[in-house]
């Protein structure tokens, strides 16, 4: 005995080629979406250590820029480092920016693009230095 053959399937939707033609015609009717370019907003930033002024230092970044980042360039230039306190404006437990992942946009510091005139935010930073119990960094060299 031979197999069946199987039978197409009719189309369930049941529509004809009228509703390709709607939707295209709605597409074209439809105003155009116009994206406007993303900008890069950049902000220059004043780094004041706290107590020392010599210390001090700007650094030019995007306000897209995580507060983490901004850390480590503390780090970088200070070595090892506790208890960082970033705070903008003022030096106060109200403008401590405590979370790493934020971005400066997030805390209000706004930029602008890099062809106007720079924005200057004030940062105020604290810290303690990295006590170290090693001997050998604690040994002094005699003769």
């Amino acid at each position: 005995m031979a197999p069946k053959k199987k039978g197409k399937k009719s189309s369930a939707g049941g529509g004809g080629s009228g509703d390709a033609t709607d939707d295209v015609a709605a597409l074209d009717a439809a105003p155009p979406l116009v994206i406007p370019p993303d900008v890069p907003h950049f902000v220059t930033l004043d780094m004041r250590l706290l107590n020392w002024s010599y210390l001090n230092f700007r650094i030019r970044t995007k306000t897209t820029t995580r507060l983490f980042a901004i850390k480590q360039q503390i780090q970088k230039r200070h070595g090892p480092i506790m208890n960082l306190k970033i705070c903008k404006g003022h030096f106060a437990e109200a403008n401590e920016m405590q979370q790493d992942m934020a971005t400066l946009l997030d805390y209000g510091i706004e930029g602008a693009p890099e062809n106007e005139p720079e924005v200057i935010c004030v940062i105020h930073y604290d810290f303690k230095p990295q006590q170290h119990d090693n001997p050998l960094l604690l040994a002094s060299e005699e003769q």
